[in-house]
């Protein structure tokens, strides 16, 4: 953990839990040039043009707009600051609009702050890098994969079996009767994990058997 780096950063967090609220602001304004932590989304908008931070961290169920609803608009204004999502085990449908939106990380709920401030640090690290002149973009198919790692389940396997087998153009060549086949799992399991992918636009068809995958889909 680069705690230098952290020094550098201002953060943004979000979630109606006032506990959640003052357990972050504890530890971030103990390593964060500033933190600023609000109840929603129309505060956290309010804020980023306040207070300009690098990082904003967003729970994703709160009264109002969403995280995932956040996420979107702060990165259609605000491109170059980086967005977390948290969420928990029961909310993994919204991973994919996560991954799909370009949200650069994820949190787990109950926090760790240990693996929170790990995460921001790297983030922080990569943006006072880009500063210098060596601008680096997160690797979208391993964020994705760190997501689905958390969640576990029979639609994340077949996710995760896609993803693995890639080639270097991002296209998966395999029918649904080979993916359950190879991952033991019923062809029900695997047309419906396919058909949400391409309705969130993760995968596009190009034939079939042949798919594919958009790491920079917006």
């Amino acid at each position: 953990m680069d705690v230098n780096a952290l020094k550098e950063i201002t953060v943004v967090f979000v979630d109606d839990e006032e506990v959640a609220l003052d357990q972050i602001y504890m530890v971030l304004s103990s390593f964060c040039k500033k933190t600023i932590c609000v109840r929603n989304a129309e505060l956290a908008l309010k804020a980023i043009e306040e207070h300009h931070p690098e990082i904003v961290i967003t729970d994703i169920r709160m009264p109002g707009a969403s995280g995932i609803e956040l996420l979107a608009s702060v990165k259609q204004q605000h491109p170059d600051i980086a967005v977390v999502i948290v969420s928990a085990h029961s909310e993994s449908e919204y991973l994919l609009d996560a991954f799909r939106l370009k949200a650069d990380g994820y949190l787990l709920k109950p926090f760790n702050f240990h693996d929170m401030l790990e995460l921001i640090s790297s983030i922080a690290t990569q943006k006072v890098t880009a500063h210098k002149g060596s601008a680096h973009e997160p690797d979208q198919r391993e964020f994705l994969l760190k997501l689905l790692d958390t969640i576990g389940g029979r639609r994340v396997e077949v996710i995760e079996y896609i993803i693995n087998h890639l080639d270097g153009d991002l296209i998966f060549h395999g029918t649904y009767d080979e993916v359950a086949e190879a991952l033991n799992a019923s062809k029900t399991t695997v047309v419906n994990t396919f058909q949400v992918m391409l309705e969130k636009n993760v995968l596009t068809r190009v034939k079939n058997g042949v798919y594919k995958m958009n790491i920079s889909a917006t």
